[in-house]
């Protein structure tokens, strides 16, 4: 889901170089009188790419008969790449990985206490979404794991209707604005524990987050060798690439945090 929202782009060396700013600055201007400078502040942003790798290993014998071994085990390694990306694109350190885009949130002007301390209410919808820059909200859209968005369609008004109906709707909606699921989100919270629960993510992700692909992805067979160099009637299937991602522009997104304390 991320790479829906997110400004995906490709570099052909180890790092991806641009630049981001909080846009320039517009006067109406009286007659002959001299133009004020509105020059955009200007910061250099550098997303390294982080090698992932996976290693399968089947025997000759496999190969031999299952017939659509090398296509469905294809499928089983694009699979455990879409788990691993989405991991490393919503939560992932910075640090010999992509940074995730809740991590790059976190601790920043953009992360939203609730209305109640410990406690996620339709209050917080509302909240969160008034919080983000008007400029930004034309492209804005909500990220949430499923069981979250199921709490908040459940949210009743004081005449027992459902308060955001849109949300049962297909494709759902929130707030008139798109609603996508993310997995990796937090999914629950434990006002009896000491946490932080990142529930609830609203903003322009194209202009808040960007995913490097460092061209070149490659997937070798490679014969298998015993500890003496002697063959061991298997192959390897070695999948290798790199990729990137970090939060450039925090501004452009907000990130509801019930944070719990036990």
């Amino acid at each position: 889901p991320l790479r829906q929202v997110a400004r995906v782009v490709t570099t052909s060396t180890n790092t991806w170089r641009g630049i981001t700013s909080a846009g320039a600055t517009t006067e109406w201007k009286a007659e002959g009188v001299q133009a004020a400078d509105g020059t955009p502040t200007v910061a250099e942003v550098e997303i390294d790419t982080h090698a992932a790798t996976c290693d399968v290993v089947w025997s000759y014998e496999l190969e031999q008969d299952a017939d659509s071994l090398i296509s469905e085990l294809g499928m089983v390694l694009r699979d455990a790449v879409n788990v691993q990306q989405l991991a490393a694109f919503t939560t992932g350190s910075g640090s010999g990985q992509p940074q995730g885009l809740i991590k790059g949130l976190d601790g920043t002007s953009s992360e939203v206490a609730p209305t109640t301390a410990e406690t996620l209410a339709a209050a917080d919808v509302y909240k969160l979404q008034n919080a983000l820059p008007a400029r930004f909200s034309a492209g804005a859209s909500w990220l949430s794991n499923i069981s979250i968005r199921n709490e908040i369609a459940q949210f009743e008004t004081t005449n027992g209707a459902h308060q955001f109906p849109e949300l049962r709707q297909t494709p759902p909606s929130l707030l008139t604005k798109p609603w996508r699921e993310l997995s990796q989100m937090d999914g629950t919270y434990d006002a009896a524990a000491t946490a932080d629960n990142f529930l609830l993510v609203y903003g322009d992700i194209a202009k808040a987050f960007v995913i490097v692909d460092r061209i070149g992805a490659t997937l070798e067979i490679l014969p298998g060798f015993g500890a003496n160099g002697r063959p061991t009637g298997q192959r390897h299937g070695f999948l290798f690439s790199r990729v990137g991602s970090e939060v450039v522009v925090p501004e452009a997104a907000r990130v509801l945090n019930v944070a719990t304390t036990a």
